[in-house]
Protein backbone atom coordinates (compact mmCIF):
# COMPACT_ATOMS: atom_id res chain seq x y z
CA UNK A 1 0.00 0.00 0.00
CA UNK A 2 1.03 3.44 -0.86
CA UNK A 3 -0.08 6.92 1.40
CA UNK A 4 0.83 10.19 0.67
CA UNK A 5 1.71 12.54 3.57
CA UNK A 6 2.21 16.08 4.10
CA UNK A 7 1.71 18.95 6.77
CA UNK A 8 -0.12 22.69 6.67
CA UNK A 9 -0.21 24.12 9.74
CA UNK A 10 -0.11 27.85 11.54
CA UNK A 11 -2.49 28.59 14.25
CA UNK A 12 -4.67 31.49 13.61
CA UNK A 13 -4.97 34.52 16.57
CA UNK A 14 -8.29 36.71 14.97
CA UNK A 15 -7.24 39.45 17.24
CA UNK A 16 -3.22 39.99 16.27
CA UNK A 17 -3.07 42.52 13.56
CA UNK A 18 -0.49 40.55 11.40
CA UNK A 19 -1.39 38.02 8.71
CA UNK A 20 0.81 35.01 7.73
CA UNK A 21 1.79 35.53 4.47
CA UNK A 22 3.99 32.06 2.33
CA UNK A 23 7.83 33.61 3.82
CA UNK A 24 6.49 32.75 7.24
CA UNK A 25 6.03 29.12 7.13
CA UNK A 26 8.74 27.03 7.37
CA UNK A 27 8.63 24.50 3.86
CA UNK A 28 10.35 21.06 3.10
CA UNK A 29 9.53 18.88 0.76
CA UNK A 30 11.21 14.91 -0.03
CA UNK A 31 13.45 13.21 2.56
CA UNK A 32 13.36 16.49 4.54
CA UNK A 33 9.09 16.58 4.44
CA UNK A 34 9.23 12.73 5.63
CA UNK A 35 11.38 13.29 8.34
CA UNK A 36 9.70 16.19 9.98
CA UNK A 37 6.66 13.43 10.57
CA UNK A 38 6.13 11.05 13.16
CA UNK A 39 3.99 9.15 10.93
CA UNK A 40 6.40 8.53 7.83
CA UNK A 41 8.47 6.26 10.84
CA UNK A 42 5.11 4.57 11.24
CA UNK A 43 3.56 3.57 7.68
CA UNK A 44 7.57 2.11 6.83
CA UNK A 45 7.30 -0.20 10.04
CA UNK A 46 3.65 -1.33 8.93
CA UNK A 47 5.22 -1.64 5.24
CA UNK A 48 3.49 0.60 3.70
CA UNK A 49 5.38 3.12 1.51
CA UNK A 50 4.67 6.84 2.47
CA UNK A 51 5.37 9.36 -0.47
CA UNK A 52 5.96 13.21 0.64
CA UNK A 53 4.04 15.98 -0.92
CA UNK A 54 5.20 19.00 1.35
CA UNK A 55 5.98 20.18 4.97
CA UNK A 56 4.57 23.84 5.43
CA UNK A 57 4.46 24.95 9.19
CA UNK A 58 4.36 28.56 10.25
CA UNK A 59 4.00 30.40 13.88
CA UNK A 60 1.37 30.85 15.81
CA UNK A 61 0.00 34.16 14.34
CA UNK A 62 -2.80 36.69 12.85
CA UNK A 63 -4.62 35.02 10.12
CA UNK A 64 -2.93 33.84 7.11
CA UNK A 65 -3.27 35.70 3.57
CA UNK A 66 -5.70 33.74 1.14
CA UNK A 67 -3.10 34.58 -1.26
CA UNK A 68 -0.58 32.47 1.20
CA UNK A 69 -2.82 29.54 1.05
CA UNK A 70 -3.32 29.52 -2.33
CA UNK A 71 0.37 29.01 -3.00
CA UNK A 72 0.66 25.83 -0.59
CA UNK A 73 -2.96 24.19 -2.16
CA UNK A 74 -1.53 24.78 -5.70
CA UNK A 75 1.72 22.69 -4.17
CA UNK A 76 -0.66 20.30 -2.65
CA UNK A 77 -2.98 19.63 -5.46
CA UNK A 78 -0.08 19.16 -7.72
CA UNK A 79 2.04 16.69 -5.76
CA UNK A 80 -0.78 14.94 -5.64
CA UNK A 81 -1.55 15.28 -9.49
CA UNK A 82 2.24 13.72 -9.35
CA UNK A 83 1.55 10.16 -8.06
CA UNK A 84 -0.48 7.62 -8.97
CA UNK A 85 -2.27 4.41 -7.31
CA UNK A 86 -2.23 6.02 -4.05
CA UNK A 87 -4.13 4.15 -1.27
CA UNK A 88 -5.04 7.02 1.65
CA UNK A 89 -4.02 10.24 2.47
CA UNK A 90 -2.51 11.69 5.69
CA UNK A 91 -2.14 15.29 6.92
CA UNK A 92 -0.77 16.89 9.89
CA UNK A 93 -2.41 19.84 10.88
CA UNK A 94 -2.69 22.52 13.62
CA UNK A 95 -6.23 22.94 13.23
CA UNK A 96 -6.83 26.52 13.92
CA UNK A 97 -6.17 28.08 10.34
CA UNK A 98 -7.93 30.89 9.67
CA UNK A 99 -7.43 32.28 5.86
CA UNK A 100 -8.22 36.21 5.13
CA UNK A 101 -12.09 36.17 4.21
CA UNK A 102 -12.17 32.77 3.34
CA UNK A 103 -12.49 30.77 7.28
CA UNK A 104 -10.95 27.28 7.99
CA UNK A 105 -8.02 26.65 6.09
CA UNK A 106 -7.89 23.04 6.85
CA UNK A 107 -11.39 23.10 5.44
CA UNK A 108 -10.68 24.73 2.19
CA UNK A 109 -7.49 22.43 1.51
CA UNK A 110 -9.46 18.88 2.27
CA UNK A 111 -12.05 20.62 -0.01
CA UNK A 112 -9.76 20.96 -2.90
CA UNK A 113 -7.92 17.70 -2.43
CA UNK A 114 -11.61 16.13 -2.47
CA UNK A 115 -12.41 17.65 -5.87
CA UNK A 116 -9.36 16.24 -7.33
CA UNK A 117 -9.05 12.38 -5.51
CA UNK A 118 -13.23 11.80 -4.96
CA UNK A 119 -14.52 10.42 -2.13
CA UNK A 120 -13.42 6.95 -2.36
CA UNK A 121 -9.93 7.15 -0.87
CA UNK A 122 -9.48 7.81 2.88
CA UNK A 123 -8.47 10.95 4.38
CA UNK A 124 -6.93 11.23 8.20
CA UNK A 125 -5.61 14.37 9.79
CA UNK A 126 -3.35 14.99 12.96
CA UNK A 127 -4.67 17.76 14.75
CA UNK A 128 -3.37 19.65 17.85
CA UNK A 129 -5.27 20.18 21.18
CA UNK A 130 -6.78 23.80 20.48
CA UNK A 131 -7.72 22.69 16.95
CA UNK A 132 -10.91 24.52 15.91
CA UNK A 133 -12.74 22.69 12.75
CA UNK A 134 -15.98 23.46 10.86
CA UNK A 135 -18.69 21.25 9.84
CA UNK A 136 -17.19 21.16 5.83
CA UNK A 137 -13.74 19.63 7.11
CA UNK A 138 -15.20 16.86 9.24
CA UNK A 139 -17.38 15.93 5.98
CA UNK A 140 -14.33 16.24 3.67
CA UNK A 141 -11.96 13.18 6.29
CA UNK A 142 -12.75 9.97 7.37
CA UNK A 143 -10.47 9.95 10.99
CA UNK A 144 -9.42 13.02 12.68
CA UNK A 145 -6.93 12.44 15.82
CA UNK A 146 -5.62 15.09 18.34
CA UNK A 147 -3.42 15.79 21.29
CA UNK A 148 -4.61 14.46 24.25
CA UNK A 149 -1.96 16.97 26.44
CA UNK A 150 -1.85 20.58 27.42
CA UNK A 151 0.97 21.41 27.56
CA UNK A 152 1.43 19.49 24.71
CA UNK A 153 3.91 16.74 24.98
CA UNK A 154 2.49 13.89 22.78
CA UNK A 155 2.92 15.24 19.22
CA UNK A 156 4.27 12.02 17.85
CA UNK A 157 1.81 9.75 19.57
CA UNK A 158 -0.81 11.57 17.77
CA UNK A 159 0.52 11.28 14.79
CA UNK A 160 0.81 7.54 15.03
CA UNK A 161 -2.36 7.35 16.01
CA UNK A 162 -3.76 8.91 12.84
CA UNK A 163 -1.49 6.61 10.85
CA UNK A 164 -3.19 3.85 12.23
CA UNK A 165 -6.66 4.86 11.50
CA UNK A 166 -5.84 5.59 8.14
CA UNK A 167 -4.41 1.73 7.75
CA UNK A 168 -7.67 0.52 9.60
CA UNK A 169 -9.62 2.39 6.63
CA UNK A 170 -6.86 1.52 3.59
CA UNK A 171 -7.20 -2.17 5.07
CA UNK A 172 -10.83 -2.64 5.45
CA UNK A 173 -11.29 -0.59 2.54
CA UNK A 174 -13.90 1.44 4.15
CA UNK A 175 -14.14 5.56 4.34
CA UNK A 176 -15.98 6.26 7.38
CA UNK A 177 -17.94 9.27 8.05
CA UNK A 178 -17.31 11.28 11.29
CA UNK A 179 -19.85 12.50 13.64
CA UNK A 180 -19.03 15.83 16.33
CA UNK A 181 -20.92 16.94 19.25
CA UNK A 182 -20.07 20.46 19.65
CA UNK A 183 -19.34 22.39 23.56
CA UNK A 184 -20.33 25.44 24.10
CA UNK A 185 -16.98 26.40 26.05
CA UNK A 186 -13.74 28.62 25.97
CA UNK A 187 -11.03 27.28 28.18
CA UNK A 188 -8.25 28.71 26.62
CA UNK A 189 -4.98 28.69 28.85
CA UNK A 190 -7.35 27.07 31.99
CA UNK A 191 -7.40 23.71 30.03
CA UNK A 192 -4.65 21.60 31.34
CA UNK A 193 -4.61 18.04 30.91
CA UNK A 194 -3.60 17.04 34.35
CA UNK A 195 -6.75 18.61 35.66
CA UNK A 196 -10.96 17.53 34.88
CA UNK A 197 -12.54 17.60 33.02
CA UNK A 198 -9.97 16.41 30.95
CA UNK A 199 -8.39 13.48 33.20
CA UNK A 200 -11.96 11.66 32.71
CA UNK A 201 -12.12 12.90 29.11
CA UNK A 202 -8.96 11.40 27.96
CA UNK A 203 -9.92 8.42 30.17
CA UNK A 204 -12.80 7.98 27.61
CA UNK A 205 -10.52 8.70 24.93
CA UNK A 206 -8.57 5.65 25.44
CA UNK A 207 -11.80 3.42 26.30
CA UNK A 208 -12.87 3.97 22.49
CA UNK A 209 -9.12 3.62 21.43
CA UNK A 210 -9.35 -0.46 22.64
CA UNK A 211 -12.95 -0.30 20.34
CA UNK A 212 -12.45 -2.49 17.06
CA UNK A 213 -15.31 -0.72 15.44
CA UNK A 214 -14.13 3.02 16.68
CA UNK A 215 -11.98 4.26 13.94
CA UNK A 216 -10.85 7.18 15.41
CA UNK A 217 -11.74 9.84 18.55
CA UNK A 218 -10.85 13.00 19.49
CA UNK A 219 -11.69 15.79 22.16
CA UNK A 220 -10.64 19.16 20.83
CA UNK A 221 -10.33 22.50 23.59
CA UNK A 222 -10.40 24.55 20.65
CA UNK A 223 -8.56 27.89 20.28
CA UNK A 224 -10.28 30.63 22.64
CA UNK A 225 -9.04 33.53 20.45
CA UNK A 226 -10.20 32.24 16.99
CA UNK A 227 -13.07 33.90 15.94
CA UNK A 228 -15.35 31.87 14.04
CA UNK A 229 -18.84 30.40 13.89
CA UNK A 230 -17.45 26.90 15.24
CA UNK A 231 -15.28 28.46 18.36
CA UNK A 232 -15.66 26.14 21.11
CA UNK A 233 -14.86 23.14 22.32
CA UNK A 234 -15.58 19.49 20.46
CA UNK A 235 -16.02 15.88 20.53
CA UNK A 236 -15.27 13.68 17.44
CA UNK A 237 -15.75 10.17 16.36
CA UNK A 238 -15.74 8.22 13.63
CA UNK A 239 -16.40 4.91 13.48
CA UNK A 240 -17.99 2.37 11.11
CA UNK A 241 -21.73 3.29 12.23
CA UNK A 242 -22.28 6.87 12.13
CA UNK A 243 -25.49 6.06 14.79
CA UNK A 244 -22.62 4.78 16.84
CA UNK A 245 -20.15 7.52 16.09
CA UNK A 246 -22.97 10.05 17.26
CA UNK A 247 -23.66 7.65 20.24
CA UNK A 248 -20.01 8.20 21.14
CA UNK A 249 -19.32 11.51 20.38
CA UNK A 250 -22.42 12.69 22.61
CA UNK A 251 -21.17 10.49 25.50
CA UNK A 252 -17.37 12.19 25.24
CA UNK A 253 -19.30 15.56 24.97
CA UNK A 254 -21.44 15.20 28.31
CA UNK A 255 -18.31 13.71 30.31
CA UNK A 256 -16.61 16.81 29.59
CA UNK A 257 -19.08 19.19 30.27
CA UNK A 258 -20.28 16.65 33.69
CA UNK A 259 -16.82 18.11 34.61
CA UNK A 260 -16.26 21.35 33.35
CA UNK A 261 -15.79 23.00 36.27
CA UNK A 262 -12.87 21.36 36.89
CA UNK A 263 -10.75 23.69 34.39
CA UNK A 264 -9.64 26.23 36.87
CA UNK A 265 -6.66 28.56 36.14
CA UNK A 266 -4.14 27.21 38.37
CA UNK A 267 -1.69 29.89 39.92
CA UNK A 268 -3.41 32.52 37.28
CA UNK A 269 -3.33 36.11 39.05
CA UNK A 270 -4.44 39.76 37.64
CA UNK A 271 -1.06 41.24 36.46
CA UNK A 272 -0.56 43.23 39.81
CA UNK A 273 -0.77 40.97 42.26
CA UNK A 274 0.90 38.67 40.28
CA UNK A 275 4.15 40.82 40.00
CA UNK A 276 3.38 41.09 43.84
CA UNK A 277 3.82 37.25 44.24
CA UNK A 278 6.59 37.43 42.11
CA UNK A 279 8.87 39.97 44.26
CA UNK A 280 7.66 38.78 47.65
CA UNK A 281 9.32 35.22 47.07
CA UNK A 282 12.91 34.50 48.09
CA UNK A 283 13.67 30.94 47.32
CA UNK A 284 14.77 30.43 44.44
CA UNK A 285 13.95 31.07 40.54
CA UNK A 286 9.72 32.33 39.80
CA UNK A 287 8.73 32.13 36.17
CA UNK A 288 5.87 34.67 35.57
CA UNK A 289 3.78 34.17 32.20
CA UNK A 290 2.61 37.41 30.40
CA UNK A 291 -0.38 35.46 29.06
CA UNK A 292 -1.91 38.45 27.09
CA UNK A 293 0.59 38.51 25.25
CA UNK A 294 1.55 34.73 24.36
CA UNK A 295 3.34 34.12 20.97
CA UNK A 296 2.08 30.18 21.54
CA UNK A 297 -0.97 31.53 20.54
CA UNK A 298 -0.30 34.03 17.93
CA UNK A 299 -0.09 37.11 19.87
CA UNK A 300 2.66 39.58 18.68
CA UNK A 301 5.11 39.55 21.54
CA UNK A 302 6.36 42.99 21.65
CA UNK A 303 4.30 43.89 24.26
CA UNK A 304 5.87 46.35 27.34
CA UNK A 305 3.72 46.56 29.89
CA UNK A 306 5.40 43.76 32.51
CA UNK A 307 8.79 45.56 31.55
CA UNK A 308 7.11 48.45 32.65
CA UNK A 309 5.77 47.73 36.06
CA UNK A 310 8.76 45.89 37.22
CA UNK A 311 10.63 48.79 36.63
CA UNK A 312 8.35 50.72 38.19
CA UNK A 313 8.66 48.75 41.12
CA UNK A 314 12.72 49.50 40.83
CA UNK A 315 12.86 45.63 40.67
CA UNK A 316 16.20 43.64 40.34
CA UNK A 317 17.31 40.16 39.40
CA UNK A 318 14.38 40.29 36.52
CA UNK A 319 14.75 39.34 33.49
CA UNK A 320 12.31 40.40 31.03
CA UNK A 321 11.83 37.43 28.13
CA UNK A 322 11.81 38.61 25.64
CA UNK A 323 10.58 41.64 23.40
CA UNK A 324 10.30 41.19 19.97
CA UNK A 325 11.18 44.38 18.39
CA UNK A 326 13.11 44.03 14.66
CA UNK A 327 13.94 47.44 14.60
CA UNK A 328 15.73 47.95 18.01
CA UNK A 329 17.44 44.43 17.72
CA UNK A 330 19.15 45.47 14.79
CA UNK A 331 20.64 48.98 16.25
CA UNK A 332 21.77 46.82 19.15
CA UNK A 333 23.55 44.34 17.27
CA UNK A 334 26.00 47.19 16.19
CA UNK A 335 26.94 47.56 19.35
CA UNK A 336 29.61 45.70 21.45
CA UNK A 337 28.92 44.59 25.42
CA UNK A 338 29.50 47.66 27.70
CA UNK A 339 28.10 50.23 25.43
CA UNK A 340 25.19 52.69 26.46
CA UNK A 341 22.22 53.03 24.23
CA UNK A 342 18.63 54.65 24.16
CA UNK A 343 16.06 52.49 22.69
CA UNK A 344 12.61 52.85 22.23
CA UNK A 345 10.81 49.39 22.27
CA UNK A 346 6.62 49.83 20.58
CA UNK A 347 7.51 52.82 19.10
CA UNK A 348 4.23 54.36 18.04
CA UNK A 349 2.12 51.81 19.92
CA UNK A 350 -0.30 52.78 22.95
CA UNK A 351 -2.07 49.89 23.67
CA UNK A 352 -2.65 48.32 27.23
CA UNK A 353 0.21 46.05 26.23
CA UNK A 354 1.98 47.07 23.67
CA UNK A 355 3.23 50.58 24.77
CA UNK A 356 5.75 53.13 23.41
CA UNK A 357 9.08 52.83 26.20
CA UNK A 358 12.13 54.75 25.76
CA UNK A 359 15.04 52.91 28.11
CA UNK A 360 18.86 53.91 28.63
CA UNK A 361 20.29 51.04 28.33
CA UNK A 362 24.05 48.99 28.49
CA UNK A 363 24.36 46.02 25.79
CA UNK A 364 25.31 42.96 27.58
CA UNK A 365 25.35 40.29 25.55
CA UNK A 366 23.83 38.49 22.29
CA UNK A 367 23.12 35.28 20.98
CA UNK A 368 20.82 32.72 19.18
CA UNK A 369 17.34 32.62 19.05
CA UNK A 370 15.57 28.91 18.91
CA UNK A 371 12.41 28.20 17.25
CA UNK A 372 9.91 25.93 18.22
CA UNK A 373 11.34 22.90 17.23
CA UNK A 374 15.18 24.57 18.58
CA UNK A 375 16.09 25.43 14.93
CA UNK A 376 17.88 28.96 15.19
CA UNK A 377 15.23 31.78 13.78
CA UNK A 378 16.92 34.74 14.56
CA UNK A 379 19.45 36.64 17.23
CA UNK A 380 18.45 38.77 20.41
CA UNK A 381 20.57 40.83 22.41
CA UNK A 382 20.61 41.44 26.26
CA UNK A 383 20.15 44.58 27.73
CA UNK A 384 20.20 46.09 30.91
CA UNK A 385 18.07 49.33 32.21
CA UNK A 386 16.89 50.12 35.57
CA UNK A 387 18.35 47.28 37.14
CA UNK A 388 16.63 44.74 35.30
CA UNK A 389 17.54 42.96 32.20
CA UNK A 390 16.01 42.49 28.88
CA UNK A 391 16.27 40.49 26.08
CA UNK A 392 15.24 41.84 22.78
CA UNK A 393 14.82 39.62 19.58
CA UNK A 394 14.31 40.14 16.11
CA UNK A 395 12.20 36.73 15.86
CA UNK A 396 9.09 35.79 17.70
CA UNK A 397 9.54 32.84 19.74
CA UNK A 398 8.93 31.20 22.72
CA UNK A 399 11.37 29.96 25.23
CA UNK A 400 9.77 26.45 26.15
CA UNK A 401 13.44 24.75 27.19
CA UNK A 402 16.47 25.27 28.93
CA UNK A 403 18.09 25.08 25.37
CA UNK A 404 16.20 28.04 24.60
CA UNK A 405 17.88 30.07 27.36
CA UNK A 406 21.47 28.80 26.53
CA UNK A 407 21.53 29.74 22.82
CA UNK A 408 21.00 32.99 24.10
CA UNK A 409 24.16 32.46 26.49
CA UNK A 410 21.37 33.36 29.41
CA UNK A 411 21.77 31.09 32.41
CA UNK A 412 17.90 30.97 34.13
CA UNK A 413 19.21 30.43 37.87
CA UNK A 414 21.05 33.91 37.94
CA UNK A 415 17.73 35.56 38.18
CA UNK A 416 15.10 35.70 40.40
CA UNK A 417 12.34 35.99 38.21
CA UNK A 418 12.25 35.52 34.53
CA UNK A 419 8.64 36.94 32.43
CA UNK A 420 7.90 34.98 29.84
CA UNK A 421 5.77 35.82 26.31
CA UNK A 422 3.31 32.11 26.86
CA UNK A 423 0.54 31.09 29.20
CA UNK A 424 1.29 28.29 31.03
CA UNK A 425 4.71 26.52 31.98
CA UNK A 426 5.90 24.47 29.64
CA UNK A 427 6.99 20.72 31.12
CA UNK A 428 10.60 21.20 30.15
CA UNK A 429 10.79 24.91 32.08
CA UNK A 430 9.52 22.72 35.25
CA UNK A 431 12.70 21.22 35.55
CA UNK A 432 14.38 24.72 35.57
CA UNK A 433 12.20 25.66 38.61
CA UNK A 434 8.59 24.37 39.79
CA UNK A 435 7.81 28.33 40.70
CA UNK A 436 5.44 29.83 38.56
CA UNK A 437 2.80 32.54 38.33
CA UNK A 438 0.47 33.08 35.46
CA UNK A 439 -0.16 37.07 35.06
CA UNK A 440 -3.95 37.85 33.38
CA UNK A 441 -2.48 40.54 31.43
CA UNK A 442 -4.83 41.96 28.47
CA UNK A 443 -3.23 41.99 25.11
CA UNK A 444 -4.00 39.99 21.90
CA UNK A 445 -4.17 36.43 23.91
CA UNK A 446 -5.77 37.76 27.35
CA UNK A 447 -7.67 35.30 29.12
CA UNK A 448 -10.18 38.11 29.99
CA UNK A 449 -12.67 37.30 27.24
CA UNK A 450 -14.68 40.55 28.31
CA UNK A 451 -11.83 42.16 26.40
CA UNK A 452 -12.17 40.09 23.71
CA UNK A 453 -15.02 41.55 20.19
CA UNK A 454 -15.71 38.36 19.30
CA UNK A 455 -18.33 38.89 15.65
CA UNK A 456 -18.33 35.34 14.46
CA UNK A 457 -18.10 33.04 17.45
CA UNK A 458 -21.63 31.99 18.98
CA UNK A 459 -22.89 34.49 21.80
CA UNK A 460 -23.24 32.12 24.20
CA UNK A 461 -20.10 30.39 25.37
CA UNK A 462 -19.51 29.09 28.92
CA UNK A 463 -17.96 30.29 31.05
CA UNK A 464 -19.39 34.02 30.33
CA UNK A 465 -23.09 32.09 30.27
CA UNK A 466 -23.19 30.03 32.98
CA UNK A 467 -26.35 29.10 32.56
CA UNK A 468 -26.25 26.41 29.48
CA UNK A 469 -27.73 23.45 30.10
CA UNK A 470 -26.78 20.31 28.81
CA UNK A 471 -29.95 19.70 27.39
CA UNK A 472 -29.24 22.79 24.95
CA UNK A 473 -26.42 21.32 24.20
CA UNK A 474 -27.59 17.85 23.42
CA UNK A 475 -30.77 19.30 21.57
CA UNK A 476 -28.41 21.00 19.35
CA UNK A 477 -26.31 18.33 18.38
CA UNK A 478 -29.16 15.97 17.22
CA UNK A 479 -30.53 19.30 14.90
CA UNK A 480 -26.87 19.58 13.38
CA UNK A 481 -25.78 16.61 13.27
CA UNK A 482 -23.62 15.56 10.64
Amino acid sequence: MKVLTGSFQCESNSFCDDVATENDFEVHFGNDAAQKLAATRYFEENGIEAVPLVFASALPSGEVAYSAYCYFERIFLEKIREQEDYDGIYIYFHGSMYVEGHGCGEELLTTAIRREIGDKIPISAACDFHATLSDRFYRNVNAVNGFRTAPHTDHDDTERRAARSLIECMKRKITPGLQRVRVPFLGADASVTANEPYLSVTKELRRLDAEDHVISCAFFNGHAWYDAPHTGACAVVADMDGETAFEEAMRLAKIFWEHKEGAVFEGAMPTDEAIEYSLAQRDGLVFVDDSGDNTTAGAWGAGTLMLRKYLEKNASGVLICGIFDSEVTGELLQSKPGEKRHIVLCRGRHTAQEIETGLDVIVKSSGIVCGWAGDEVGEGVVVESGGLDILVTNARAAFTTLRHFEKMGIQPHDYRIIVLKMGYLFPRLWEISEQAVVALTPGQSTNDFSQIDFRRAPERLYPACTDIRWEEIEAEAKRSRL
